[in-house]
């Protein structure tokens, strides 16, 4: 069972822009334990940039993101250990298996698990029956349920979905489903999405573009 944490993802008058084209401006927002923060609005009104922002990835122009966890403000150094990322720009190693993908993966958050728990994690994910096989060979589907694998390999209190459904059947989104029911029970959850079935799992609603 998992223990509840103090965790929460915090955006103050956050802004973005490129050159002379501004991108979003004057994003505030705060998410807690157990909820889900949807991100939602067109494509081209920055829902990709935010959830950049939100990992690191990428700075804001102005404002500042927060993130805290168990009374402390995390350092930007430290995100990646707490957060979990699915997203379109997630690169995979093609040339590995499944399973060589997930310990890669693992090991880069420092952690060091046994053949049974990489077979675990993949089949949280509905890939029991591919992890020796070449992810080179995988459909776009069967990569997005490996992203969501690595992703959740360290059981990160911050998840970060970025258009999570993309290139999934009706046992992928239940799949969705599930992995957003469990993540309200670690920590909280940042969706981006212009999909209506998937702006409903929000708690809160941030909508750019209006």
């Amino acid at each position: 069972m998992s223990t509840k944490r103090e965790v929460s993802v915090e955006l103050y008058q956050v802004g973005k822009w490129y050159g002379h084209r501004r991108v979003f401006v004057g994003v505030s927002a705060r998410v807690e334990w157990g909820k889900v923060l949807v991100v939602a609005g067109p494509n081209g009104s920055g829902k990709t940039t935010l959830l950049r922002i939100l990992s690191g990835l990428t700075r804001p122009t102005r404002g500042e993101v927060v993130l805290r966890l168990d009374g402390r403000v995390l350092a930007p150094a430290e995100w990646r250990f707490y957060l979990g990322l699915v997203a379109p720009e997630v690169a995979l190693y093609e040339e590995l298996t499944a399973e060589e993908n997930v310990e890669f993966f693992a090991r880069v958050r420092g952690l060091g698990l046994k053949r049974g728990e990489i077979e675990k994690r993949l089949a949280q994910v509905g890939l029991a029956e591919r992890g020796r096989d070449l992810v080179g060979e995988f459909s776009t589907g069967l990569k997005q349920r490996l992203k969501f694998a690595l992703a959740l390999v360290h059981d990160p209190p911050i998840l970060l979905l970025d258009e999570p459904g993309t290139n999934l059947d009706e046992a992928g989104r239940a799949l969705v489903e599930q992995v957003i029911a469990v993540q309200r029970r670690r920590g909280v959850t940042v969706l981006a999405t212009n999909n209506p079935r998937e702006v409903e799992y929000g708690d809160q609603v941030l909508q750019l573009g209006a």
